[in-house]
């Protein structure tokens, strides 16, 4: 008979830190699996992001969510900061959906 371990949020906040710890890019891969944007931004906010006012829009409102998110996890203080922490990671970018990092 094989023996069960019950897990606990300990457990599971532990492996997450080692992970943030050490290894970034499957971090980076466990966020991506855990965070389905399409449950948490409203349809209206999306329809609004893509309205056709003013200048078109370079970005998707996914990626750049998904920066701002970074943002918080990393506690990346300012908007400049992030975009050089996205200049020089390819993971980063590769997380947000970035091809080109985009301007401040």
């Amino acid at each position: 008979m094989i023996p069960y371990k019950q897990l606990s949020l300990a457990d599971f906040f532990t492996d997450c830190q080692n992970k943030f710890d050490n290894d970034k890019y499957e971090f980076l891969s466990l966020l991506n699996e855990a965070i389905n944007l399409d449950e948490i931004v409203p349809a209206s906010f999306i329809f609004h992001f893509h309205a056709a006012t003013g200048r078109p829009r370079r970005h998707l409102l996914y990626p750049m969510l998904r920066a701002l998110l970074l943002q918080l996890i990393f506690s990346i203080p300012t908007t400049s900061l992030l975009i050089i922490f996205l200049k020089y990671s390819q993971e980063l970018r590769d997380f947000c959906g970035f091809d080109i990092v985009p301007d401040a």
